[in-house]
């Protein structure tokens, strides 16, 4: 220990190898993490991942040899006190969103108009993206609406019209309370409105066309989700929308390949740096192991007494390091574009004992230098 404490130098070096791969693999994990955390919260914006949809079963007409269109035959709805049992499915800890909808055609004036009915709460996290001039709907029965572009603009209404919508004899005087900028899907040529008021224009009280639902993918399978979707609701199809989900893991596998390889080559540099510093210096008390070893130390004793210095190298290394890479990439995280990362106090006994590891593993080639060493040659050129 003397003798370690004697070579300050040599060991604020060392132990600065070992600082800087730890903060690095400790920077690089905490950052990906980050990344990946921010990833995930960049596809939930990607919409649903899995459709519910009433089991129909489409059958084809035929004229002769001429194919006239085909017809489906099934229930078209889906009962709404049905939704609560998808809560019940093993994975239901994994269900972000379920939020239901109800399609219709109404009429206002001479014009047909597709009406989509949502469950407020629910449709405003899934799309959070949709960007509202004006407010979003916030009364589960008023008679108030969203507006597609697509239908605004041809029907000349802005924020805060109010205009007729019919359906079967039931009439409704509704108010536009937003417009929602053209997103190049569906909701650009539709009237949303709460889910409730839809079921009374529509006459379908208690009555739903599909729910789109939002699993957290990138710890559950979605596929499975499905398929125990369908086990609690039977009648119903549940189709996992896997091209969003696939992207979403490749994404996330990329990431963590990426954060494993540069951490290997970190590990790798940071070994090659001690075991160098640690052969220095062994080169540097030639004269003193020799002498060691002339007057009864054992091969075992040397071993062990650079093993220690290792070790020691690797700990403090190891330690510190976990506080300058926790701190870089807090620094550098949000110049990346990422979330601000927590500290990740898992990887302190992590990075403690994978810098002991490299301390140990670097320890190996001095050792084996120190043993090489020729007790009575030192002692000849003393």
């Amino acid at each position: 220990m003397k003798d370690i404490f004697r070579r300050k130098n040599k060991l604020a070096i060392a132990v600065l190898g070992v600082i800087v791969a730890a903060s690095a693999i400790v920077a690089v994990v905490t950052t990906f993490s980050a990344a990946t955390d921010s990833l995930y919260e960049e596809s939930t914006n990607f919409g649903a991942n899995i459709i519910v949809r009433p089991q129909t079963d489409s059958i084809p007409l035929i004229a002769g040899s001429t194919s006239i269109g085909s017809i489906s035959t099934g229930e078209n709805y889906i009962e709404q006190t049905d939704i609560p049992r998808i809560y019940g499915i093993e994975n239901n800890a994994n269900l972000a969103v379920v939020a239901p909808r109800l399609y219709g055609v109404a009429e206002t004036g001479n014009d047909n108009i597709i009406v989509m009915g949502v469950d407020i709460g629910q449709e405003k996290i899934l799309r959070s993206w949709w960007n509202v001039e004006g407010e979003w709907l916030s009364n589960p029965e008023g008679m108030e609406v969203l507006l597609g572009k697509d239908i605004a603009i041809p029907l000349g209404l802005e924020v805060g019209s109010t205009f007729p919508l019919e359906k079967n004899d039931i009439f409704m005087e509704l108010e536009v309370k937003g417009i929602i900028e053209s997103t190049g899907g569906e909701e650009d040529g539709y009237i949303i409105m709460p889910l409730l008021t839809s079921q009374k224009l529509l006459d379908r009280e208690g009555k739903i066309s599909s729910i789109e639902i939002r699993a957290l993918c990138n710890d559950c399978p979605v596929s499975e989700m499905s398929r125990q979707i369908e086990g609690v609701l039977p009648g119903i199809e549940a189709r996992a929308m896997s091209q969003i989900v696939q992207s979403e893991m490749a994404m996330i596998d990329h990431t963590r390949n990426s954060a494993m390889a540069v951490s290997f080559i970190t590990l790798l540099v940071s070994t090659l740096t001690v075991a160098s510093t640690m052969l220095a210096s062994v080169n540097e008390k030639i004269k003193e192991i020799g002498i060691m070893r002339a007057i009864g130390a054992s091969d075992r004793q040397v071993i062990t007494m650079l093993f220690i210095e290792g070790a020691l190298i690797g700990m403090i290394g190891g330690s510190i390091g976990f506080f300058a890479g926790s701190l870089t990439s807090y620094s550098i995280s949000p110049l990346l574009g990422f979330a601000e990362p927590s500290p990740m106090w898992e990887l302190l006994p992590l990075a403690s004992g994978i810098s002991i590891m490299v301390g140990l593993v670097a320890s190996i080639l001095p050792a084996r230098r120190a043993l090489k060493i020729d007790p009575a040659e030192v002692l000849r050129s003393v």
